[in-house]
């Protein structure tokens, strides 16, 4: 694997800045397939519904997207042979949109477009399509979403209640929420659809939801789907739909009952997306023991959440009949005419009962490599790092601290009771700026209390060289730290704003291992100006070569669906051919390897 100084520097390039030009063709669901720009698609995948286990309903909003962790997901969904995800954005309007006390929306999270924007720039780089989900049934529990954890955002229950309820509301989350984000990333062509609700039918009377604490009519939500749809189809060439609880509701959702609530005529979806868990569904609404066609739909259908492992014919909390294998449950609704299939989740907290994506991977591997033509939307090569890895992160022109750190950290359940100190390995790259503060902090106990240790300067550590940084466990105080949940590295520049790149290795508490990077995966990161990587380490210095002589490429005969191509100041460039390259130098990444190119 090469590694050159440039393209270390790329790593520096917020996502956001890359420009993946938006999508001309018209989007549609025909037969059993969607028709994602261009290329007939079974969506084959997995929910990540927030980005990690501590991002409900906070991965748009006014904190930065955690670029890294949502990276692994994308690359780990390819890797196994998927196509596809399904993320949530609004989720609890606990972020965003921003809800007054009349149930109005006046605005969106001022980092919501930019961590959209993020998000599907990485999926389209490795070949992913995107369910775009806006709002769930969340809106209506109250507090912490439900999840028993003071870590979730509390928000206004009442507000909400207004907003689903008020019939103009739904008109100012579209005037001042919605049209700016389709306006803005609407045509992506990573986009798999706008999905309006996530089971909203959980805010109705009749299912009977104890952790819903207010409820609405299905009038409502139907009013509300029909005007998100309306307006996706007029502002964007993407398709519509919602992902409804089970499918009993597939029948609610048809053009004439989501017209006659909402009124608007472009109000429809493109195709149906129902769930099915067998702990509380049997066989007769189970799209695993149901062909596609027994439904009588009108338009394909996608399965849009069941459990991401295989489930047993018996037991207190399976339905009787209901078993199956996760590969055969794949196999199954490819085979039997329905649109895709997305397991829930890789983010999913109690695995031995729903699974994650270790557990799915599998079956997504058999299937793409049955029907690969049906799956792939285009081949990408995934570098597989090992050896000695460490953490890189890059800062550019970091702004000077005010009242928020910037944060780079991981969660851990360790014992710090009794330890003596925390350490790690240090390496400054050379010429980077010393006006930077590092503060070590860890969250201790089931409230995940904030516990500042000591502050380090970078004045005080030489650049070129690792080195050995020593925080004594007695200096985070008083806490509970015989419960460490997580451990943080927050940072802010000083006086002047700060640009330099530095690297961490072998995290330990005394002699235990908390991150040695070996397993290519970064700490979790929220900061802007900042970048996060995994790169291999080598003696006293990262891995530095020259770029691969030029010669030995031509771009006459590049295949450029398989090229990275990157201009002299690490901004992505997207081209079909060398005639659309405007003179100068560029970095060209195949097959893992990189090529410096002049242009003229």
């Amino acid at each position: 694997m090469i590694f050159l100084p440039f393209m270390l520097a790329l790593l520096s390039i917020p996502a956001f800045a890359q420009s993946v030009p938006m999508q001309t063709t018209q989007d549609r669901a025909e037969g059993n397939r969607l028709i994602i720009d261009g290329k007939p698609l079974f969506i084959s995948g997995m929910n990540i519904a927030w980005n990690t286990g501590n991002s409900f309903g906070n991965d748009v909003g006014d904190t930065p997207l955690d670029v890294n962790a949502f990276t692994d997901h994308i690359k780990n969904i390819r890797k196994s042979g998927g196509n596809a995800v399904r993320w949530w954005l609004h989720t609890d309007a606990a972020n965003c949109p921003k809800i007054d006390s009349d149930g109005k929306v006046t605005g969106i999270g001022s980092k919501t477009i930019q961590n959209i924007q993020q998000a599907l720039d990485i999926a389209h780089e490795y070949g992913v399509v995107v369910s775009l989900t806006l709002f769930s049934f969340d809106l209506l529990v109250p507090g912490d979403g439900g999840k028993g954890d003071s870590y979730y955002p509390d928000y206004n229950l009442e507000n909400n209640h207004k907003f689903l309820t008020t019939p103009t509301n739904i008109d100012t989350y579209i005037q001042n929420a919605l049209t700016p984000i389709l306006t803005a990333v609407g045509n992506h062509p990573a986009i798999m659809c706008w999905e309006v609700f996530n089971e909203a039918e959980g805010m109705l009377q009749k299912e009977n939801w104890s952790h819903v604490q207010r409820k609405i009519s299905m009038n409502d939500i139907l009013r509300i789907t029909n005007k998100i749809a309306g307006a996706v189809h007029r502002q964007t060439k993407k398709m519509a739909s919602t992902g409804v609880k089970d499918f009993s509701y597939l029948s609610e959702y048809s053009d004439a009952k989501l017209k006659a609530a909402g009124g608007d005529n472009d109000g429809w979806l493109d195709f149906y997306m129902g769930h099915y868990y067998p702990e509380w569904q049997g066989t007769s609404i189970s799209p695993f023991h149901n062909s596609a066609s027994s439904w009588n739909a009108d338009r394909p259908i996608l399965i849009g959440e069941f459990p991401a492992r295989s489930w047993p014919s018996q037991g207190s909390s399976i339905q009787q009949g209901t078993a199956m294998t996760i590969e055969a449950a794949y196999e199954y609704a490819y085979n039997n005419g329905y649109a895709g299939a997305m397991s829930w989740s890789m983010t999913e907290a109690d695995v031995a009962k729903f699974g994650n994506y270790t557990t799915t991977a599998p079956a997504l591997t058999q299937l793409f490599n049955s029907y690969k033509n049906d799956i792939m939307i285009k081949d990408v090569d995934i570098e597989e790092l090992t050896g000695d890895l460490a953490m890189k992160l890059v800062l550019t022109n970091l702004p000077v601290l005010s009242s928020n750190w910037s944060e780079l950290g991981t969660n851990k359940d360790i014992s710090f009771s009794g330890r003596t100190n925390l350490v790690f390995e240090m390496f400054i790259m050379e010429g980077s700026g010393t006006n930077l503060d590092i503060n070590i902090v860890v969250k201790t106990g089931s409230n995940w209390d904030w516990t500042p240790g000591q502050t380090l300067n970078l004045n005080s550590y030489e650049q070129g060289k690792w080195v050995t940084v020593t925080v004594p466990i007695s200096s985070f105080g008083t806490g509970n730290l015989s419960q460490v949940k997580s451990i943080l590295f927050q940072y802010g520049a000083i006086g002047n704003s700060y640009s330099g790149t530095i690297f961490f290795d072998n995290i330990k508490v005394d002699n235990t291992v908390i991150s040695d990077f070996d397993d290519a995966k970064a700490w979790s990161l929220t900061a802007d100006n900042s970048v996060v990587s995994i790169v291999p380490r080598n003696g006293t210095t990262p891995i530095i070569a020259k770029p691969t002589n030029a010669a030995t490429i031509d771009l006459k005969t590049l295949d450029f669906s398989k090229a990275q191509i990157y201009d002299i100041h690490g901004k992505r460039v997207f081209a079909n051919s060398a005639a659309q390259l405007k003179s100068g130098i560029y970095i060209v990444r195949i097959n893992g390897m990189s090529f410096k190119i002049p242009v003229r």
